[in-house]
Order: C-alpha cells, then sequence, then structure tokens
C-alpha cells in the first residue's frame, strides 16, 4: 500500500521511473497510466467508492493515450476542490549512452553514472549522496509520487480534510501537452456537471535553479508559449539573372534579424522582462537542388508570453513581416543602384508595396478558388502526413498548398501560428481565489523554515512551459480566436478545446522537488526536497487553500 512517509514516496518513484513512458510513445505512456490506476485502485477508499478513479482516453488524441483522475471527498461532504496535477511521460533517454538502458533503473543508474564523463558539480553531488540520478526522477515522477502518496494519505483520514482533492495524472506534457488539453473537457466536466468548486490547480513540477541543496520556489504562475510563423513568397529567377527576381530566404533574413533576440519584442510583468523570441527554424521550401533564386522559405519562433494574447502577437507579426519585406526592397534597390553604377543597365526600381496576409486571409482565396472541393482537397493533403510527421512541419505544408491553390504570386509574406499554443497563467491579485494563492505561498515560506529550516522563495512565474496553461485562459474570446483562424490545420492536426478554456479560471501554483539537469544524462532529483520537503508543503498547501476559501 502507498504509504506517505519517505519510504513509501521512494519506493513509488522507484516503481514509475521503471516504466520507459517515453512522450509520444503510446505502450510506455498508456503501461504509466494504468501502473498509476491500478496503484491507486488498492486503496480502501476507491474499492469503495469506484466510481471516483477513472482511466480516461485524453479526448481527439490519435495515439489513443489515457489520462488518470482520482477524487478523494472530504467528510463532511463540501464541493471545495483542490486539483493537483502532473505528467507521467519523459523524455527519451538516448543522451545516456552506454547507460540508456538501465537510466529507467534510478539506483543503478546512479550507482553507474560516475562511469560517464560528468561535470565537478555533478561529481560532488553523486558523492554526497543527497541525489538520485535517473530518466524523469526529476521531470517529473517524483512529483506524480508525492501526489499518488498524498491522495492514499488524504483517503484515509477524510473526516480531517479541509475540502476534496482531486488528482489529475496525464501524458504528453513533454510533446505538444495533448494530455492535458485532452483533460480540459473533464476538468470542466468536475466543474459543470459535478458541481465541484475547483479553487486552485497545484502542480509538482521540479525547481530546477537553486543556490543551495534543500531550497526551492513556489511560483503562483506559469509563462505561457506561442509559435509565430511567417511564410516568405518571393519571386523566381535564374542566378545568373538575380535582379529580376526577389529571393525568399533573403525576405527571412531580414525578418529574423529585425526578431532573434530583440528586447523590444519580449513581454513584461511588471518590472521583470522575460527572455526573447528565439528562431527554432529557418530554411526555404524547396525539396532538391536548384539555381533557381528560392521562392518560398518559412521561419518559426519560440515566443514567452506573460501578458500578451495571440492578437497582441499576432499585430506584432503583421507589422515585423512588413518592415522585414521593406527592409529586402530597400537592400535590393542599394544593390541595384550600386550595379547601374558599376555600368549594369536595365535593372528594376524595386518600387514594390509590402504585402503581408494572414492565414486565414490565405486559407480564404483557396476556399474561393476550390468551392465545395477545399475540403475534401485539404483532407486528402492530410491524409497523405504519417503520424511521424511534425506537427509544425505539416502545418507548413498546408499553408504551401494552400498558397499553391490561391494562384497568389510574390513578393509577400503569410503571417501564422503553429503548435503548441501555451496560454500563460498569471495571479493578478483581483479574485479572491487568487489572493488565497497568494497568503498560502506566504505562509508556505514561514512553514518551510520553521518545520525544515529551509529558506523558499516565492516567484510570479514558471519559466518554463507546464500543464498550468491550460485551466483557463486569461482573456476573452476576441484575444484566443486569432490563434483558432490562423493555425493551419486547426481541428485536424491541432486544436484547443477553446469553449471550456474560456469558461475554466482556475488559479495556480507549482510546488516542485529540487531537480537538476532535467533532460539531461545527468538528471538528478534531491532527495530531502523530493521525498521530505515537498511532501510536507503540498499538504499544507492543499489544506490552507481549502480553509482560506472557506472563510469567505
Amino acid at each position: 500500500m502507498i504509504q506517505y512517509n519517505r519510504d513509501g514516496i521512494y519506493r513509488l518513484l522507484l516503481e514509475l521511473c521503471s516504466v520507459p513512458s517515453i512522450s509520444a510513445s503510446p505502450e510506455g505512456e498508456n503501461l504509466a497510466a494504468t501502473m498509476i490506476y491500478n496503484k491507486l485502485s488498492e486503496l480502501d477508499y476507491f474499492r469503495d467508492h469506484p466510481e471516483d478513479l477513472q482511466l480516461l482516453p485524453v479526448e481527439g488524441d490519435h495515439l489513443g493515450r489515457n489520462i488518470v483522475t482520482a477524487l478523494v471527498r472530504a467528510v463532511p461532504e463540501t464541493i471545495k476542490t483542490v486539483i493537483v496535477t502532473g505528467h507521467f511521460d519523459v523524455v527519451d533517454a538516448d543522451v545516456c549512452g552506454p547507460l540508456r538502458d538501465i537510466a529507467f533503473d534510478p539506483e543503478e543508474y546512479t550507482r553507474r553514472i560516475g562511469e560517464m564523463p560528468i561535470s565537478e558539480e555533478t561529481r560532488l553531488d553523486l558523492e554526497s549522496g543527497n541525489y538520485l540520478f535517473g530518466r524523469g526522477v526529476a521531470d517529473m515522477k517524483a512529483g506524480i509520487a508525492v501526489e499518488m502518496a498524498l491522495i492514499a494519505d488524504f483517503s484515509r483520514k477524510r473526516e480531517e480534510l479541509k475540502g476534496n482533492l482531486l488528482f489529475l495524472a496525464v501524458p504528453d506534457e513533454e510533446n505538444t501537452s495533448a494530455g492535458m488539453r485532452g483533460a480540459v473537457p473533464y476538468i470542466a466536466g468536475f466543474q459543470e456537471e459535478m458541481g465541484l468548486d475547483l479553487l486552485a490547480c497545484i502542480n509538482t513540477e521540479p525547481t530546477v535553479t537553486i543556490d543551495k541543496v534543500g531550497s526551492g520556489s513556489i511560483y503562483t504562475g506559469s509563462i505561457g508559449k506561442i509559435m509565430p510563423f511567417y511564410l516568405c513568397v518571393g519571386k523566381e529567377s535564374h542566378v545568373g539573372e538575380y535582379f529580376e527576381g526577389i529571393s525568399a530566404s533573403l525576405i527571412a533574413s531580414h525578418l529574423n534579424i529585425l526578431i532573434e533576440g530583440n528586447p523590444s519584442y519580449s513581454d513584461m510583468l511588471g518590472n521583470s522582462l522575460f527572455p526573447p523570441q528565439t528562431c527554432l527554424k529557418i530554411k526555404d521550401l524547396r525539396d532538391s537542388y536548384s539555381v533557381t533564386l528560392p521562392e518560398r522559405a518559412v521561419a518559426y519562433y519560440n515566443c514567452l508570453t506573460v501578458s500578451k494574447t495571440p492578437a497582441v502577437v499576432m499585430e506584432e507579426m503583421r507589422s515585423l513581416a512588413s518592415l522585414a519585406l521593406e527592409r529586402t526592397f530597400l537592400h535590393l534597390k542599394n544593390s541595384a543602384d550600386c550595379y547601374r553604377e558599376m555600368g549594369q543597365k536595365n535593372l528594376p526600381d524595386y518600387e514594390i508595396e509590402p504585402t503581408v496576409f494572414t492565414v486565414q486571409e490565405i486559407e480564404e482565396k483557396a476556399r474561393g478558388k476550390l468551392g465545395e472541393k477545399y475540403l475534401s482537397a485539404l483532407d486528402d493533403l492530410i491524409s497523405s502526413f504519417s503520424e511521424k510527421d511534425d506537427e509544425r512541419d505539416m502545418g507548413i505544408a498546408i499553408l504551401n498548398w494552400m498558397i499553391d491553390v490561391s494562384g497568389d504570386k510574390g513578393p509577400f509574406a503569410v503571417v501564422g501560428f503553429l503548435p503548441p499554443y501555451n496560454p500563460y497563467r498569471v495571479n493578478h491579485r483581483q479574485s479572491v481565489r487568487e489572493l488565497v494563492i497568494i497568503r498560502t505561498a506566504e505562509e508556505m515560506v514561514d512553514f518551510a523554515r520553521d518545520r525544515y529550516e529551509q529558506e523558499i522563495s516565492i516567484e510570479e512565474v514558471f519559466e518554463g512551459i507546464t500543464d498550468l496553461s491550460y485551466v483557463g485562459f486569461q482573456g476573452d474570446r476576441d484575444d484566443l480566436e486569432p490563434i483558432v483562424d490562423n493555425t493551419p490545420g486547426w481541428g485536424r492536426i491541432y486544436s484547443l478545446p477553446v469553449e471550456e478554456l474560456l469558461r475554466l479560471d482556475i488559479p495556480v501554483m507549482n510546488i516542485g522537488p529540487v531537480g537538476k539537469d532535467c533532460h539531461k544524462n545527468t538528471e538528478r532529483l534531491d532527495l530531502a526536497s523530493g521525498l521530505e520537503i515537498v511532501p510536507g508543503l503540498l499538504s499544507y498547501a492543499v489544506q490552507r487553500i481549502c480553509e482560506l476559501n472557506r472563510e469567505v
């Protein structure tokens, strides 16, 4: 039976880690979901109340993966409920090299990791005996183990509970958060059909930046992520007739100079400036070698948000694409002027007006061309993709096809979005429930100091992407619609449960164990943090959030 103590959580952690639940591997992820479900089903509470433990399909998931929900109801009965959530998928172990086969056996991996070239800091951690190494120990099966153990503990003392506890375990966070996106309708169901009052959602992602062993942070928000992309369309010409055409790669290059690393387009929260946009891919769209100027090129970016909605980002994108085209034309005009001065004749003047379309505008053009045949032609294209194709490449291919169908010729640029989209969750301190989260976090600092002699900090935003993004959208429909309208293949290759997101508004908190080098071959967990401190903090937070919400 699961026990809420150091030894019980440790044994559960080892068992969870033994399942190679690599993201986007339905066999491994479903094996983990089944294991979690089976372990919880052994508890007396769920034997008596089997309806409160569910193994559910991820809605809309073509890989057929499952989530686990477990609800422990307080006595006396109440609708006040706190969600604890986490993901049970992990990244692969390829970086572990010769030790990849034992990466899912943390004790053996910890014994053998010293055989690998490791940093001095890592070796000191290993020799201290305070860390457990292995794939998933920190990110984030320690958090899942703590939450499962908390469910077990609460199920045995329901009369002491201040509110209900709802456990939600999902796959696929490491990929495109298909698990949590597919779980949102179930969360809405708990709220709307079962009538539960969802006070907060707590995640246990690891704290990865620390000053000393055992310290960590409480986060009262989670950063957002949006993926702007730009498909640049130039004008074809043989390279020997350079000035007769316009290279799409040149447009994309000017675009990247404008965006990459530019703090002007970074988001801000208060006085905090967040990391700038990063180009994740830039390439022309030719399939083979050619001495023709590239007619089409694409670039897409990682854009972190804490206040900017898709509508705001879209306006920025239009402006940036227009400016990139202007700079491209000016560059070519200046080059042509220099060639004329050197005696070259019959060169164009490049007096061109920059044209920028949205994905939605291009799609409307394509629909106009094909009429009733449009949707079947689109479905034929999508059916040609394989399950192994990258969702971003599929989106680009769909837009590229739309441009072909539209018949439009360059130069122009098209702006839109690619998967994934993670809305930000920020504590604005405007509602009672938001204020309860802040007060609870402040009390937890004192609790950690008094109980564990540990100093922990309160941070506004967890800067790693988390599934906390999907417990509500902080904006209105008009703010969200640009994602729906301008993501190629929306509803076919990627989507969000828009209606539920607009109805949910659940404050968040992240309380995670101290970990280091997540996703690397030296991923490790601080044992004291994961097995003692975080369990105490999590239990305190759940009870206190329920208690404070009862007082208002």
